[in-house]
């Protein structure tokens, strides 16, 4: 099983998050938690979820 990676615009190629098992989409951000539960929270709005590659990207405000 393959975890997504979590990526930002400003941020470049490099995932700011590994191993996203949960994302939870609100108005102005993004919740998500890791395999591990450890939880984070991103100012802005999902842009693409690539499921083949496992890639989710965020734009930033």
């Amino acid at each position: 099983m393959c975890m997504a990676k979590l990526y930002e615009t400003k941020e470049g190629d490099k995932p700011v998050v590994e191993g996203v098992s949960r994302m939870t989409i609100a108005d102005r951000h993004v919740e998500v938690e890791t395999l591990f539960g450890e939880k984070m929270v991103f100012e802005g709005k999902v842009r693409q979820i690539d499921f083949l590659k496992s890639r989710i990207q965020l734009d930033s405000p």
